[in-house]
């Protein structure tokens, strides 16, 4: 019996690139799509220099398929690749995808992927080089979020214009306290703030909830996601972002005054780290915040305020007022 010949193939047809190299794939059952696979480099020989992957490719009988995927590991270890350009089209790259390709200085990446698997790029040239790296000690490649150093502490600040993030980005920054993220965010790839046991806040500025990979928050316990103002119910229904403890935050100017029927009045006022309360005449105040969850108590003073977001102020014989701190 000759086992090679029932032996499946690792791919179902190969193509040459518009740059000359030979690059293999796999239909994708039932479409017209194909994805770039590893068909064992080391029984092939691998791609060199500058590769362009095309949009659209076709096999021997003429059939023309899209190309939507560079698959796990498609490119691992071809250390002689220079350059990619990813065409439009490609929603989804793979894990390790080009991992250890040591001599890999650019890549291009088109917008729309919806995935960027963990260690996609992983000891790259340009991964390797400390000048690709953001003085934020963040790695970018065009509009995505590859990958932040563990070693950052405090305050991470994602770039307005990042449009997604890679699988695991933000894994392992243990001592960054608060991470956040543009509006421009359409995307946050999966286990991509595993480990990030210190981050007490999640701030976004993008007012449609991002698309979450699997296991985002996975290892975290809380930790307050901020969202723009009259956001929460969005964030709250979206796929993977329920359960959070969402809070708003909001560039509302606060209102300062808290009427009575009787004409007279108590103040609030913002200041650093919390509100003031005058004119209360010792009389109790509680502080509840946008999910009803009372923060804090006083007869007047100052009060501190865990973060910041929408608040309301409210006790007996006072109107309750908002609060936008």
């Amino acid at each position: 019996m000759l086992l090679a010949a029932t032996a499946a193939r690792a791919f179902d047809f190969r193509a040459q690139a518009p740059t000359g190299q030979w690059v293999y794939y796999t239909v994708i059952a039932g479409t017209t799509n194909v994805k770039v696979v590893n068909p064992d480099w080391d029984m092939r020989t691998p791609p060199s220099g500058s590769l362009q992957i095309p949009s659209t490719v076709s096999n021997d009988e003429g059939t023309t398929y899209n190309v939507t995927e560079i698959d796990s590991r498609a490119f691992m270890l071809c250390d002689a690749l220079t350059a990619v350009t990813i065409p439009a089209g490609v929603k989804s790259i793979g894990t390790m995808a080009f991992a250890f390709c040591t001599s890999l200085a650019s890549v291009e990446l088109p917008d729309g992927l919806t995935q960027i698997g963990l260690a996609a790029f992983s000891d790259c040239a340009f991964y390797a080089d400390p000048t690709n790296w953001s003085d934020d000690g963040i790695l970018y490649l065009n509009h995505y979020a590859i990958r932040a150093q563990p070693s950052l502490t405090g305050i991470l600040t994602v770039a307005e214009g990042t449009v997604g993030t890679a699988n695991g980005a933000f894994e392992n920054c243990n001592q960054v306290v608060r991470i956040v993220l543009p509006s421009t965010l359409t995307m946050i790839g999966g286990t991509a703030f595993q480990n990030c046991l210190s981050m007490d806040t999640l701030e976004l500025h993008s007012t449609t909830p991002p698309t979450l990979g699997v296991n985002a928050f996975q290892s975290l316990e809380d930790f307050t996601v901020l969202v723009p103002c009259h956001t929460a119910n969005t964030y709250s229904s979206a796929n993977g972002w329920s359960g959070n403890d969402i809070v708003e935050h909001c560039n509302e100017e606060p209102q300062t005054g808290i009427a009575t029927a009787e004409t007279t009045a108590a103040t609030v006022s913002i200041t650093e780290g919390g509100i003031m309360i005058d004119g209360t005449e010792g009389k109790r105040f509680i502080v509840n915040d946008a999910m009803g969850r009372r923060v804090a108590e006083s007869r007047g003073g100052y009060v501190a305020l865990p973060c910041h977001g929408i608040y309301v102020v409210s006790t007996e014989g006072f109107w309750p007022v908002k609060i936008v701190y």
